[in-house]
């Protein structure tokens, strides 16, 4: 998250603070790219990812086999 929090910062600083009459660069398109590279990768990391792990159990209690299915969710976030 602090990769996306930085360019944050560097895309307003371009977007707003520098001005620059340079015929080569916009900086305000640079920092609006900046910006927006920020909040993707912000956002990706807030959405947490998923894991579901099955377990299988066979059992045989006489009046023949029985499987048993037990699910495991593992919440995992990008750090």
């Amino acid at each position: 998250m602090v990769p996306g929090i930085v360019l944050l910062i560097l895309g307003a600083v371009f977007a707003f603070a520098i001005r620059s009459d340079g015929t080569w660069i916009d900086t305000r398109a640079l920092g609006a790219i900046l910006m927006l590279g920020g909040l993707a990768f912000v956002a990706r990391s807030l959405v947490g990812r998923r894991e579901v792990i099955v377990e299988e159990e066979q059992t045989d209690d006489g009046a023949g086999p029985e499987v048993t299915e037990r699910r495991v969710v593992i919440e995992k976030r990008a750090d």
